[in-house]
């Protein structure tokens, strides 16, 4: 027994940081913990026991710790409010039939550990069975996990060296969002009162809605997300090796948060553009969910900021942190924006803005290299209304090409806009406007929203492109953009560094778990 206590103590002392690590890393996100301890084990940093004990030892404690906020949620409403949303108690209300099932799905479904472990919590599901489940699923899964990434990291090591574990962590991440797609559980597409006046403005812009005729379905929408984007990851990693960054791209939009890829505020982008060209942004407010206010206050607040800004019902609420229309929702008047705050993350900004209730939506994806004194735009896409999926950001979001509707004057309006903002190279501007027409001569529209390097790429939402050509798109973006950042970094700008890229990531990540659904 001396001699076990004395080895594990001296384990302990040389690897203390790296133990550190593997506990606390399940917290944010297991499978980064599982490659960083094959990382440790192939390259002989760390025993496979201790890597194994410390990573089981911090699933075990975020399991815990997510059950606990649950049964907090009972007692104290201000954790409620935070913890608890619809998703939470549609488990709470299932959950106890099949608990082992549960939290095998758990393991397998990034992101849905808040959600099911929350609601065990707050559901009283005994805590006896919890930890026999939380205990069991967990060895198993991270049994199985850690053998094939150390079978796989030790194979490739010796050929594609430190490359091997970013490749090991995007094929992780990838095969997350497939099964996250597999296992949805998404609410049901939401039906509004609008939907007939945006049937008549579609007609009226020659924008036909899908309402009541079979869509033909995009190509993001018949492959897995996984087998998707795969292709992409690798090619990013090849740009990567060529410029010796793999996120040089950051540094297209050096004055934005990991240069719009993600965990950005949607608001800098609006308040970013100069004030001889801010009529063209949609009236907006932004403003904060207090923390230890009650609704009551937070209502005032936001109807005291929508007030001075001269904004009306009926507007669109929007977290300033997100990603693919997460948490935007229509709100018709005060009481439906109390709800709204009520259920939004304590301390998270928002933003307020007028709903523009013209003909057509587009999305333009605009890009001008360093030094360049004109931009130009690289496409021009139309959304078709389908108004069985409003409320669904994913679903109802089938796009045609519209390239050939693009003319000097469009493009000119649209890098006088990009160009008053600080260092703006890439991004997209997603607008409402009147007619096709009045678009084209650069006139009758509003920007609603303003992406910068992560905006999603509409091509895979356009039905008519076939795979090869949308392919060829993206690949050829991916290439823009780290031309971009090779560019800005010659002039100084450096791009972001990777601990920072990827805890910016996380911090999106938290946030969105705990949005609205989008209505």
């Amino acid at each position: 027994m001396a001699e076990a206590f004395a080895w594990l103590s001296k384990i302990a002392g040389m690897h203390l940081s790296w133990i550190a690590s593997l506990l606390i890393l399940p917290l944010a996100q297991e499978d980064l913990a599982i490659v960083l301890g094959g990382y440790a084990v192939v390259n002989h940093f760390m025993p496979v026991i201790p890597v194994v004990l410390s990573i089981y030892a911090g699933m075990i404690i975020s399991d815990f710790a997510l059950y606990g906020i649950g049964v907090g949620a009972r007692y104290f409403p201000w954790l409620g409010d935070y913890a608890v949303n619809d998703s939470v108690r549609r488990f709470g209300h299932t959950l106890d039939r099949n608990l082992f099932g549960l939290v095998a799905l758990c393991r397998l479904v990034p992101g849905l550990e808040f959600i099911a472990f929350v609601a065990c919590g707050w559901a009283r599901v005994p805590f006896s069975r919890f930890v026999v489940a939380s205990f069991l699923v967990s060895a198993l899964y991270l049994t199985i996990a850690l053998y094939l990434v150390v079978v796989f990291g030790d194979a490739v090591d010796d050929h594609l060296g430190l490359w091997t574990w970013p490749l090991l962590l995007a094929v992780l991440l990838g095969a997350g969002l497939a099964r996250k797609r597999i296992f949805s559980f998404a609410d049901p597409p939401a039906q509004t009162a609008r939907d007939s006046a945006d049937c008549a403005i579609s007609q009226r812009s020659g924008l036909l809605p899908l309402h009541g005729r079979e869509r033909k379905l995009a190509l993001a929408e018949r492959i897995p997300e996984a087998l998707l984007y795969f292709p992409l990851v690798l090619s990013w990693l090849g740009f990567a090796a060529r410029h010796r960054s793999l996120t040089l791209p950051t540094a297209a939009n050096p004055t934005m948060t990991t240069g719009g890829m993600w965990a950005e505020s949607k608001s800098s982008y609006l308040f970013d553009v100069a004030a001889a060209e801010r009529h063209w942004i949609a009236d907006f407010v932004v403003v904060t969910r207090g923390g230890g206010a009650t609704a009551r206050r937070n209502l005032d607040r936001a109807l005291g900021s929508l007030g001075d800004a001269g904004i009306e019902f009926p507007i669109i609420a929007k977290p300033d942190i997100g990603r693919q229309g997460l948490g935007v929702r229509r709100i018709d008047g005060a009481a439906a924006l109390r709800n709204y705050l009520a259920g939004f993350p304590r301390g998270a900004k928002l933003i307020l803005q007028r709903f523009v209730p013209t003909a057509g939506e587009a999305a333009i994806v605009y890009a001008r290299h360093p030094g360049e004194p004109k931009g130009r735009i690289l496409e021009l896409a139309f959304r078709q209304i389908e108004t069985e999926s409003i409320g669904n950001p994913r679903a109802g979001s089938s796009y045609r090409d519209g390239a050939g509707n693009i003319t000097p004057e469009l493009e000119a309006r649209l890098d006088a806009i990009a160009c008053s903002m600080r260092e703006f190279h890439y991004g997209r501007f997603d607008v409402r406007f009147e007619s096709v027409e009045a678009l084209m001569r650069g006139r009758g529209f509003s920007i609603v929203e303003i992406n910068g390097i992560g905006a999603e790429a509409v091509e895979v939402w356009n039905p008519d492109l076939p795979i090869r050509e949308v392919y060829r798109r993206l690949i050829w973006r991916q290439r823009l953009l780290f031309e971009i950042g090779e560019g800005n970094r010659a002039r100084g700008f450096a791009p972001v560094p990777i601990t920072d890229f990827v805890h910016q990531f996380m911090r999106q990540d938290w946030l969105i778990r705990q949005y609205h659904a989008s209505a």
